[in-house]
């Protein structure tokens, strides 16, 4: 069992690297959100794409040992959690780094977490704040007719985005 917790360590640490990544590219992405950077936004999830097939087969490599752990205690995988498994290895030489790594990768699934819901959070604003504008052009279109800024021929003047004047 030994070798498949040194497996497991290897594998949570090579995840916690890719979230951490992730982490990086998030804050980034909040910046681009705040500047309206579309371009900067789609280099972002172009990096972050790259980064989506290691993460999920570290998330099938983590599952697959977790899962031959269980066997190995004779336990439903289900059952068996990095928690839980970090106190059934109480007393093995290999639970202190075992127990480092999935302190570890809890704390940036975690910090994912919270700057992921940041970012949801401000793509929201954003999007209100668009519609907000949107809004706006179509009332403005519904109060009359509107054009360049110039006058219609029966005199009267109408709406306009455009200033033609200054």
């Amino acid at each position: 069992m030994a070798g498949l917790i040194s497996d497991l360590i290897a594998t949570i640490k090579g995840q916690t690297i890719l979230f951490k990544e992730v982490i990086a590219l998030s804050a980034d992405k909040k910046d681009f959100i705040i500047k309206n950077d579309i371009e900067g936004l789609r280099g972002i999830v172009a990096k972050e794409n790259a980064i989506v097939p290691k993460a999920l087969k570290g998330d099938k490599e983590r599952e697959r040992i977790m899962a031959d752990i269980a066997t190995v205690l004779n336990k439903k995988g289900d059952e068996l959690t990095l928690t839980k498994l970090a106190e059934l290895t109480k007393g093995q030489p290999e639970n202190p780094e075992f127990v480092i790594a999935v302190d570890e990768f809890i704390l940036a699934l975690d910090e994912m977490k919270q700057v992921n819901d940041a970012n949801k959070i401000l793509i929201e604003n954003a999007l209100e704040f668009l519609e907000f504008n949107m809004n706006i052009v179509h009332s403005s279109l519904d109060a009359g007719p509107v054009g360049y800024g110039e006058t219609l021929e029966d005199g009267h003047e109408p709406g306009s985005f455009l200033d033609t004047k200054s």
